[in-house]
This record gives structure tokens, C-alpha cells and sequence, in this order.
């Protein structure tokens, strides 16, 4: 197999499709991105599902194909339902995902002019910028901006624990809050009753 990547290599040209960019990792594949400052970018189209309430990572996924937005969507509320048991009724994306509009029972939603829109809907679609921060936090904070795992296994399994992790990361902050709240309340209720068991005189002092 190294030698018909080898020869591929040698004979591939610009305009050939499923190019080889890494003989360490042939699956790579070539995404334009259309930024000024970083037109083509190197690896795998990585699709994250957040609640809009709770910030909560529902789905991860990795995809090692230069598929439309659009059609990695099916994959990822396969996997949303798997985990959480339930259909997702309404899902809000951004213009990348332009597209169907439904897929089973889960309307989707992209941002477009609309004069007549609901402030209920508008606040919806304002709330998806927030997957911006959680993405961000996901390459630089939970080890997803580069993947030291080989092959394309080591890539979905590389979004998969970066996406466990922040999650986690959220119930350990969670859980610290309601420890301290608990020991604010009790040293408030040991000092109450001490003070009530061993009440002070205040003397005059002229």
C-alpha cells in the first residue's frame, strides 16, 4: 500500500480529486476556508451539537471527507438522538449549512433576511454564536486544535474525548459551586447555633 501511495504521489496532479497531502496520514484532505489570512486549511470537517440552554456538547463528530455542511447533518441527529434518547425538534445553524430544511421530524434553521421575524426566533439565532466560544475552547484548552492519534480512528477519537472532557469539565465546575454553597451554609448554621448555645454579654464600658 506505501508504494501505490508513493506512485500516486508522483503522478497526481493540481486538478486531481482525493489528492494524498501526507504520506503519515493519506486521509487528510484539503478544505478552502475563503479567510484572507488562511485560505486552505489541512485535516478533518469536525461538526459540534450544543443545547442552547445549557451549553451542553450533545454531539461530536469527525468526518474525513469534503462533504457539504449540509450533509453531514443526518449523521450528527443520529447521533444526538443515540445519546440523549430523543428527537431534536428545532436546530439553529449557521449560512454554511444552507440546505434542507427538514430532516425527519427536526426543523432546521439558518439565518437569512426576514422583516417578519419573532423576537423568540431572532434571540434563537443570535444564541448559535455561542458555539463559537465552545469551539475555541475545544482546539485550544481541550487538545482539538491538533491530533496526535493516528489514522482516521484517532481523529474521531480525538473530538469524541475533547467534547467528554469540556463536558466534564462543566459538571466538576458545577459540582464545586454547590460544594462550596453547601459549606457556606453550614459553617452560617454551626456559627448560628453556637452563638445561640454560648450567647456573649456585652459589658458597658462607661
Amino acid at each position: 500500500m506505501d508504494l501505490e501511495w508513493f506512485a500516486k504521489v508522483l503522478l497526481q496532479k493540481r486538478g486531481d480529486s482525493n489528492k494524498i497531502y501526507s504520506l503519515y496520514e493519506p486521509h487528510v484532505k484539503c478544505y478552502t476556508k475563503g479567510k484572507e489570512h488562511k485560505k486552505f486549511e489541512f485535516g478533518g470537517k469536525v461538526l459540534i451539537l450544543i443545547t442552547q440552554k445549557t451549553g451542553v456538547i450533545v454531539g461530536a463528530l469527525n468526518f474525513n471527507e469534503t462533504l457539504h455542511d449540509s450533509k453531514t447533518l443526518p449523521d450528527a441527529l443520529q447521533q444526538y438522538e443515540r445519546l440523549t434518547g430523543k428527537q431534536a425538534k428545532n436546530i439553529f445553524f449557521d449560512r454554511g449549512y444552507r440546505g434542507p430544511k427538514t430532516i425527519n421530524q427536526t426543523n432546521l434553521h439558518t439565518p437569512k433576511p426576514n422583516p417578519n421575524i419573532t423576537k423568540a426566533k431572532r434571540r434563537k439565532h443570535k444564541r448559535r454564536a455561542a458555539i463559537e466560544p465552545t469551539i475555541g475552547h475545544l482546539k485550544h484548552d481541550y487538545r482539538m486544535i491538533r491530533n496526535y492519534l493516528k489514522g482516521a480512528i484517532g481523529d474521531e477519537m480525538n473530538v469524541m474525548l475533547s467534547a467528554a472532557a469540556m463536558n466534564f469539565k462543566r459538571i466538576m465546575n458545577l459540582w464545586k459551586q454547590g460544594l462550596k454553597f453547601f459549606i457556606e451554609n453550614l459553617c452560617l448554621l454551626l456559627l448560628g447555633y453556637y452563638c445561640n448555645l454560648f450567647p456573649q454579654k456585652l459589658k458597658s464600658t462607661f
